[in-house]
């Protein structure tokens, strides 16, 4: 059985790369080789923290037979981070995928999204959910960055039937220090980097700076990084042996 995850590319700035990156570290730590598909042309982001990840042309359609034939080659797991976008270029690419055909061939799907206090977060996202509805599982990661209320997913009647119907998973993404996140941005680091780093370099032989070396800020990093990882372990083997049902179920 394979599973391919995917973000939605939905309103940039809402953390969905993050989450992804979050994604794969967490699904590295417990023992998965997950294949990287970065479709975002225009940022690059999934393979500036992971150069290994394959660039994939989301403005060929050409690119589907990657993503397909790779899931059905023996790659099991696929972590494919999208272009973001308000409008339906992606979305519309992406529903060229033949998702009935490819789960009667034991592929699922599982999307991942991120909202945020903004309504465009909210709503972008929920029009994928529109297009995508049951041919899919849902986690929707909340990101604090920008306060912790977010009544546009709390309490409209769009999102409250969205959780009603498709029983998402969801996985708090708590405010990280500005200070903290624009040096891992600069860097090209994820938090997992720099705390498996030693002597103040990273695995990649990337200097992590006098900011992220720095013992107190590490500690923080590191209960940032399980509080993110604790509420993905319930789901960790729905993300890494998907079958077609809700995804937080036992």
């Amino acid at each position: 059985m394979s599973t391919i995850i995917f973000t939605a590319g939905a309103k940039g700035g809402t953390g969905k790369s993050t989450a992804a990156r979050f994604l794969v570290t967490y699904l590295r730590e417990h023992g998965a080789d997950p294949l990287l598909l970065d479709l975002d042309d225009e940022n690059r982001t999934l393979s500036r923290f992971f150069p290994e990840a394959l660039q994939v042309e989301i403005k060929k359609r050409s690119s589907h037979d990657i993503l397909v034939e790779r899931a059905l080659s023996g790659s099991s797991l696929i972590i494919a981070d999208l272009k973001a976008g308000t409008g339906s270029e992606v979305l519309d690419w992406w529903l060229d995928v033949p998702f009935e055909e490819l789960q009667s061939l034991s592929l699922g799907f599982v999307c991942v999204a991120c909202v945020t206090s903004s309504p465009d977060s909210v709503h972008s996202f929920l029009h994928w959910v529109d297009a995508l509805r049951d041919r899919v599982t849902y986690v929707v990661f909340r990101n604090l960055k920008d306060g912790d209320y977010l009544p546009d997913y709390d309490e409209s009647d769009e999102a409250l039937s969205f959780r009603q119907t498709f029983d998402p998973h969801h996985v708090v993404l708590p405010r990280l220090d500005e200070e903290y996140v624009s040096e891992l941005e600069r860097l090209d680091l994820t938090v997992a980097e720099v705390l498996d780093s030693s002597d103040g370099v990273s695995a990649r032989g990337r200097n992590i700076g006098p900011i992220l070396c720095r013992l107190m800020v590490r500690a923080r990093l590191r209960r940032f990084q399980q509080s993110i990882y604790d509420q993905l372990d319930p789901i960790r083997q729905r993300l890494s042996s998907h079958a077609n049902r809700p995804v937080n179920e036992p």
